[in-house]
């Protein structure tokens, strides 16, 4: 019996984390809840949130959704989304992708290339390159050509394709969303969850 999937938004930006976000952490959880998202995953840039203050927005918000963090890091190559790591020790803006791979599997964290194609076709095309584990392949930020490329890549690398909606407003929150199989209770079942995800 397969186990409930759950709708999962992966790439959240929150204001001040993010300086380019204009939403709240509380107005990123009620945009969730409102949307129906059963995990909603906070991925500031350059920036990872400590367990105490995801304890407390849960608290705030009750059983109505399960929160969680990761980072989105800022590289040479472009931008990935890692989950798994709990502090930013080693990390540094504009590090090369190679580096932060090496960290993050030491780590024993998830690496998602976030809108690969959305900078430039180099960027892109570096991470068939890279070992990651999936492909940010739509967002409210992906251009139709963009997510097209970004399909491509996820196909020819045999990797899963994720939809998240990059939000840094409130009314983004939950556009887009990947479908996991619960439970995903902990990072570690996000990471699960990630790497033996169907393209859906």
């Amino acid at each position: 019996m397969s186990s409930r999937l759950l709708k999962v938004d992966m790439h959240v930006h929150t204001h001040p984390f993010s300086p380019c976000s204009t939403t709240t952490s509380h107005e990123a959880v009620e945009a969730a809840i409102n949307a129906g998202i059963d995990v909603l995953v906070f991925t500031d840039h350059d920036t990872i949130w400590s367990g105490h203050e995801i304890d407390e927005l849960q608290q705030w918000a009750g059983h109505q959704l399960r929160i969680l963090a990761g980072i989105e890091v800022s590289c040479l190559e472009g931008h990935f989304l890692v989950y798994g790591l709990d502090t930013i020790d080693g990390l540094r803006y504009n590090m090369s992708a190679s580096d932060l791979i090496l960290l993050a599997r030491r780590r024993d964290a998830a690496i998602v290339a976030a809108h690969p194609f959305r900078f430039s076709m180099e960027n892109g095309n570096y991470c068939y390159k890279l070992d990651i584990d999936a492909v940010e392949v739509d967002s409210s930020n992906t251009t139709q050509t963009a997510g097209a490329l970004a399909r491509k890549l996820a196909e020819k690398r045999g990797l899963p394709r994720i939809f998240a909606s990059d939000a840094h407003s409130p009314c983004d929150v939950g556009r887009y969303h990947t479908l996991l199989s619960a439970p995903i209770d902990t990072i570690s079942d996000l990471i699960r969850g990630i790497k033996t995800a169907n393209s859906r």
